[in-house]
């Protein structure tokens, strides 16, 4: 395929993949701007982990912030922005911290249920 036409591709496959999950293009880049600045405070980790990360907080951050707009502002276009960014801004830190400490609470876990030992 030449350029424009994978790019168009792309696209249509990017808008598909958003209608069909239900999340709006507002709280989408409002998700996206909170992210981006929640990225900063985020412990270093790899290229591949950061990707996935970050992807799944915008993704995840739309959605509940639109869902927490609705349901406790009122639900117009500017609070589901709003919370989608700060939930971003929050989110971010919070699942690499979690995504860090994973492991060890599965072991931890594992050894009080007597595997593993």
């Amino acid at each position: 395929m030449t350029e424009p036409t994978s790019a168009a591709v792309g696209a249509a496959l990017g808008a598909g993949l958003m209608a069909a999950l239900g999340i709006e293009p507002q709280p989408l880049f409002g998700a996206l701007v909170g992210a981006c600045l929640g990225f900063s405070f985020a412990a270093p980790t790899g290229r591949a982990r950061a990707a996935v990360v970050f992807t799944s907080v915008v993704l995840c951050c739309s959605l509940f912030g639109s869902w927490l707009a609705v349901r406790y502002l009122g639900g117009d276009p500017a609070s589901r922005t709003v919370a989608a960014c700060a939930l971003g801004i929050w989110f971010h830190p919070a699942l690499g911290a979690a995504i860090d400490r994973l492991p060890r609470a599965v072991d931890a876990l594992l050894r009080r249920l007597g595997v593993g030992e």
